[in-house]
């Protein structure tokens, strides 16, 4: 069975698990489905008729209401102040109703009035764990803009435990940072990149190029952040400067790999094989084809491309293992493919999903694991993969034979027991 083939059940394993999550949503019928176009076409009108109103309170000065900070994190049992208040001066007082969604506390006073500038405190009290907003509704709302103010409140059950998922977070993140290193430097030492996978390198590049893009959009483009709050309001956007970091630090090494491919000595015949180039000429293409979509289908925003970019790094993460595992098997050794990779790529994804179960458990929210099925199981998978290479490293090809051997040096010939521990070290 060529690697392609698993790569191929893996993908449908994968889109089978996440096509289950949307199950009972589809089974609702064709009349669900046109009511709920109905639905989109009425909220794409009142969405509409919402920025012409936007535009005629700005000709007309009217004030905005606002309510700060938009997000406070707390102890279970802590209060915090809030701050209710006007940009501009309103033509009358204005009554103010603050709403708390879930009942996780208290908000004191939950109603307010606003005659002038001069802004009204409020305290925001917790008594259990979880996440809630809270909502700020204007009265009479002709005096004021349209957007209505939010807070998204989180509540912890131990600040220690916050800072220790916080520790888990810069350790898993340098993990993943230094994992990219040690195939560079191994391949430097061989002064060759034979038993290590074209393919493999080519899906990293396009996953994380793609995910690079998907993450800078979302934090440096104003106008995407405006399509997100549109289609996700009273949502904060999470995206911050080290999500865009770690991506371009990606495609650097990996750009650098590939460069070492084209310098360093290769095995004859080693080259990137058919089926990746048609799975990544895919992957691109659709890529392409939501860019094009956007002028053309109004409904389609370029938030939605960057969507689909994350679906393709998606994509790629569930198959970009399988040819390094395959070119390991064929050739009996992971000489060309360096075990500390694997090492710190595997510390990061347990220390990231020890993290996901801390967070969930100190806020209460063990649904929250379940609400995002593709993110945990990516994370299991990766640790899946990972695992297989342990196993082929340290149990199933610990000797390879003096054929893989004699591939692995090259022209040279095999090496000899002092070359073989000094240039297999990584």
């Amino acid at each position: 069975m060529q690697w392609w083939c698993v790569a191929v059940m893996v993908v449908a394993v994968v889109v089978v698990v996440v096509a289950d999550t949307h199950m009972e949503e589809a089974l609702r019928g064709t009349k669900e489905r046109e009511r709920r176009k109905e639905l989109k076409e009425i909220e794409r009108e009142k969405k509409k008729k919402e920025e012409e109103e936007e535009e005629e309170e700005e000709e007309k000065g009217l004030p905005s209401l606002l309510l700060r900070p938009e997000e406070v994190s707390l102890v279970e049992g802590d209060n915090s102040k809030l701050e209710l208040f006007l940009n501009k001066v309103p033509q009358g007082c204005v009554n103010v109703s603050l709403i708390l969604e879930d009942p996780l506390g208290t908000v004191t006073p939950s109603f307010v009035i606003l005659c002038d500038l001069t802004p009204a405190n409020v305290t925001l009290e917790v008594t259990s764990r979880g996440t809630t907003t809270i909502t700020a509704s204007a009265s009479p709302p002709q005096w004021v803009s349209q957007t209505s103010p939010f807070c998204v409140v989180s509540v912890m059950g131990s600040q220690a435990l916050t800072t220790a998922a916080d520790v888990m977070g810069w350790l898993y993140t340098i993990a993943w940072d230094v994992s990219f290193l040690p195939q560079i430097i191994h391949n430097w030492r061989r002064k060759s990149v034979v038993g290590l996978s074209f393919d493999f390198l080519t899906f990293n590049w396009i996953g994380f190029f793609s995910y690079f893009i998907f993450n800078m959009g979302l934090y440096w483009i104003y106008d995407i952040q405006i399509q997100y709050s549109i289609r996700y309001p009273g949502s904060i956007l999470h995206v911050r400067l080290n999500d865009v970091i770690f991506p371009l630090y990606a495609v650097v090494c990996v750009t650098l790999q590939i460069g070492q491919c084209l310098l360093y000595e290769r095995a004859e015949g080693q080259r990137v094989s058919v089926m990746c180039r048609v799975l990544s000429g895919i992957l691109v293409a659709s890529a392409a084809v939501g860019c094009l979509l956007v002028p053309l289908v109004k409904s389609w925003w370029w938030l939605d491309v960057l969507y689909l970019l994350s679906y393709v790094k998606l994509t790629i993460t569930c198959i970009k293992y399988v040819p390094q595992l395959w070119v390991n098997y064929k050739g009996r050794s992971t000489a060309g493919w360096s075990i500390y990779q694997v090492i710190l790529d595997f510390t990061g994804g347990m220390l990231s999903l020890v993290q996901m179960f801390m967070l969930s458990g100190n806020y209460g929210d063990w649904l929250s694991l379940l609400t995002d099925p593709a993110k945990l199981g990516l994370g299991l998978l990766s640790i899946m993969f990972n695992i297989l290479f342990f196993i082929q490293h340290y149990c199933l090809y610990r000797t390879p034979p003096s054929s893989a051997v004699r591939e692995l040096k090259g022209k040279d010939g095999p090496l000899q027991g002092s070359e073989w521990t000094e240039d297999t070290k990584f």
